[in-house]
């Protein structure tokens, strides 16, 4: 799909594209880390400051959860 990733929700039928960083992001979260964990990998990766993954990293997970395809424990939003 030229370089996006696909992620197809199987119970809303809706497909969703995600970009290189937003595809290893998604790759990140698939095994149950923190949002600190996948910021600093990300700030290892890419050039991007600390703050700025934090709140896009935070935004990127509360929307998934939001539509139903990722869970975030501990009762926290992060």
């Amino acid at each position: 799909m030229g370089g996006e990733t696909v992620i197809l929700d199987l119970n809303s039928g809706i497909y969703y594209g995600l970009d290189v960083v937003g595809a290893r992001v998604w790759t990140l979260i698939e095994h149950a880390t923190s949002v600190q964990t996948v910021c600093e990998t990300i700030v290892s990766e890419y050039d991007v400051d600390a703050e700025t993954c934090s709140r896009d990293v935070l935004e990127f997970v509360n929307q998934m959860r939001d539509i139903g395809l990722v869970e975030v424990t501990n009762g926290s939003r992060s």
